[in-house]
């Protein structure tokens, strides 16, 4: 008659031959081909096979989830943007150069080329482009808009009377969830470009929607401004809050004007060094 620690032994010794027997084979990671060895865990007193994962998995996984979440931040940045007011064929390539203007397109393209180099050395660094009509302001900001999606920074192209009427919108449906994407979006996107800032009437409340704005993204991102305004003309323009919103552009942007008749560009002194040295011929 066997004793009962003999009766243990072989049951023990039953269990092992049967998980060595049903232990899996060996897989290969399909990223760099490495054999993984199926690792033996003890699961509520019961052996248990677990299939091993390589770090080449995990890190893969891991940036298909990131591109993910990033596709789906650029689609909500595309939903906000004014893609009426985008000029179909404007490309920085196809901007013309006309007398006045040189600077302002030399600038906008070196952005574009180095945008994460103007992020290192300035923060939250963006662009004032002021002028009269038709000398290609919202070409500009167009081709900015699509050389960054290129790239896939993500940029929203808004005019300032889309953008107020967005809040309008909010205000009469009492949409929270619509107003907190529109907010992550004016906040959080790497370029914002306002067309045509001061084509609206100059309400308060208005003012205090942008200067909330400018300062919520003020040095950490970029803001591109189109206008017709000079700041001094903004200032005036934009009422009670109008200084206010002037000053807090021109402590974020480099104002550039574009003018038609005299080849010159007005760029805020505290940035002309460090701007001059990175693009060539600037005048």
């Amino acid at each position: 008659m066997k004793s009962l620690q003999q009766v243990l032994t072989q049951g023990e010794q039953s269990i092992t031959r049967s998980a060595e027997a049903s232990k899996p084979p060996a897989r290969q990671c399909p990223h760099c081909e490495r054999l993984l060895e199926p690792m033996q865990i003890d699961l509520f007193g019961q052996k248990r096979w677990g299939t091993v994962t390589c770090s080449c998995e995990t890190k893969a996984r891991e940036a298909l989830e990131k591109e993910k979440r990033r596709r789906e931040w650029l689609t909500l940045c595309h939903e906000f943007t004014s893609r009426d007011k985008l000029l179909p064929k404007a490309t920085l390539a196809n901007y013309e150069n006309r007398m006045g203007c040189t600077n302002a397109s030399k600038i906008a393209n070196n952005f574009v080329d180095t945008y994460s180099e103007w992020q290192i050395e300035r923060p939250g660094l963006g662009l004032y482009f002021n002028g009269s009509n038709g000398l290609g302001k919202t070409h500009l900001l167009t081709g900015i808009y699509k050389a960054l999606l290129e790239r896939k920074v993500s940029a929203v192209f808004l005019t300032t009377y889309h953008m107020f009427q967005r809040f309008r919108e909010v205000a009469k449906v009492d949409d929270y969830e619509y107003e907190k994407r529109l907010l992550k979006v004016l906040y959080s996107c790497e370029v914002l470009l306002l067309d045509d800032v001061g084509g609206e009437v100059p309400y308060d409340s208005r003012a205090e929607k942008l200067l909330d704005v400018i300062n919520t993204r003020s040095q950490k991102r970029p803001i591109i401004y189109s206008s017709n305004f000079t700041q001094a003309g903004l200032e005036h323009w934009m009422g009670n809050q109008g200084k206010r919103i002037a000053d807090r552009i021109l402590e974020n942007a480099i104002t550039i004007t574009l003018d038609g008749e005299s080849n010159r560009g007005l760029i805020n002194d505290e940035h002309h060094d460090w701007l001059a040295g990175r693009v060539k011929g600037l005048e």
